[in-house]
């Protein structure tokens, strides 16, 4: 064994049990016993005279008789005595030890105790039956709860125990009656029937700020491991998962409040939600803008997957996770009212302006096409004056592109915006005199509008 092993197995070295040590006693008590008969000399024969001064001659006659009832005179039994009273106050002694050591209420207790600890064999008392709620409220009366065995315990149907020894991990008790040994502790009692925890109402805040009441319910036990239940046994557990929920306890408070296992799971979620809800807006969650979406469901099978993984580290099988509500509270739904209208109105703006500025631009487009167009009439005008060999009657060419380049445009903007009644017709008796050479520009008098 190496030097690293010797500490480990000296703190996990089992009580020595000593069933040898009544018979040590008493073999040490015998040879007191010939001792103080030797040392005081009674004579056989004093002996065998007071029986017959009794009329008991036929003891006296019985063979080694007078010599046995010589180790019962006077003078040897009062050296015996003395040894029993010292016996008596060394037993008081040792009662009041262990009622200091162990803080014991009484000394029928500490009796008790140490009537247990010096019997050999098993124990004839009834098993008492742990619990959960019974191991935490009755340590500070019971002393096999509070200080260990010997003792016998009963493990409820649904329920395991996990015990100790010299403050370490001994080993884990399934169901039924067991019989603790000498100091061995009951660190824990776990309840492998599925669990179910429901919080109506804790306070969360969505991502811009607002005041949430949430509402939850889980439902998780005991990892089973491979196992599967069967008649035989309901309640199947994995070792490493029993063993790790055991010791999944925090300290709260001054006062020594513990959280156990039982409570990890629905802090856990409490925290979990509160973090998933950070992340979305309250509109997102309220009244989402795309048909057909589910926020609830998003939200819980966010929890569900995110819950799942921080559980099985602990031992932990979550099956199920339940979202109740989600609400705001009174005081809440005025500002949640004030900030729709103003988040509403600024997107209303913005619409607005960004409406504004497409008109804008596209009148300057349209602006700029009408340019384009009359430029690209009035080249179109010169090179056909140019091709027919009329360049003569140039300005009447580009007139008459111009006056159709301007039908053109305003058949195109009378879609968008309403024109004067007559501009249309006045445009097309002007295209038709110049088209017939009726018209002539240069003439005053006849303006086009």
């Amino acid at each position: 064994m190496s030097a690293q092993q010797r500490p480990y197995s000296r703190l996990n070295r089992r009580p020595l049990v000593n069933a040898w040590y009544p018979f040590f006693v008493l073999g040490v008590l015998g040879l007191f016993w010939v001792y103080a008969h030797y040392i005081e000399r009674v004579d056989v024969a004093q002996v065998t005279a007071w029986l017959q001064a009794r009329q008991l001659g036929v003891l006296a006659a019985l063979p080694y008789v007078p010599a046995l009832l010589s180790f019962f005179h006077w003078k040897v039994l009062r050296h015996i005595v003395a040894v029993i009273a010292g016996a008596y106050f060394a037993y008081d002694a040792a009662v009041i030890l262990v009622k200091m050591l162990y803080d014991l209420p009484d000394r029928d207790d500490a009796r008790q105790f140490l009537s247990r600890l010096l019997a050999s064999g098993a124990s004839t008392a009834a098993a008492a039956e742990v619990t959960p709620d019974s191991l935490a409220s009755a340590r500070h009366d019971s002393v096999l709860l509070r200080v260990g065995g010997p003792g016998r315990v009963q493990v409820p149907t649904g329920h395991v125990m996990v015990t100790e020894l010299n403050g370490r991990f001994l080993r884990i008790l399934p169901a039924g009656k067991h019989r603790l040994e000498r100091y061995e502790y009951i660190h824990a009692v776990l309840d492998l029937q599925p669990q179910q925890r429901l919080v109506d109402e804790f306070a969360a805040f969505s991502r811009d700020g607002l005041e949430l009441r949430v509402g939850l319910g889980i439902v998780y036990r005991i990892k089973m491991g491979s196992q599967i239940a069967t008649r035989e046994n309901p309640y199947p557990y994995d070792e490493t998962a029993v063993r790790t929920a055991a010791y999944a306890q925090t300290v709260l408070d001054d006062k020594g409040t513990v959280s156990t296992w039982e409570d990890t799971p629905i802090n856990l979620a409490k925290g979990t939600l509160a973090a998933i809800l950070a992340g979305f807006r309250l509109d997102e969650i309220m009244s989402p803008e795309r048909p057909g979406e589910e926020p609830y469901r998003t939200i819980r099978n966010e929890l569900l997957r995110q819950l799942r993984l921080k559980l099985d580290g602990l031992g932990i099988d979550l099956q199920g996770v339940a979202i109740h509500r989600i609400d705001l509270p009174d005081g809440v739904t005025a500002q949640y009212i004030e900030y729709w209208k103003s988040h509403w109105e600024s997107q209303m703006l913005l619409t607005l302006i960004d409406g504004e500025a497409t008109a804008v631009e596209e009148i300057e487009v349209a602006k700029a096409e009408a340019e384009i167009m009359m430029i690209q009439a009035i080249q179109e005008g010169l090179q056909r004056a140019r091709r027919e060999g009329s360049t003569a009657h140039m300005e009447e060419v580009v007139a008459l592109r111009l006056v159709e380049a301007l039908e053109k445009m305003a058949r195109q903007s009378q879609q968008v915006t309403p024109l004067p009644g007559s501009l249309l017709n006045q445009l097309d008796t002007l295209r038709r005199q110049l088209s017939s050479g009726e018209y002539d520009p240069r003439l005053p008098g006849k303006p086009i509008v």
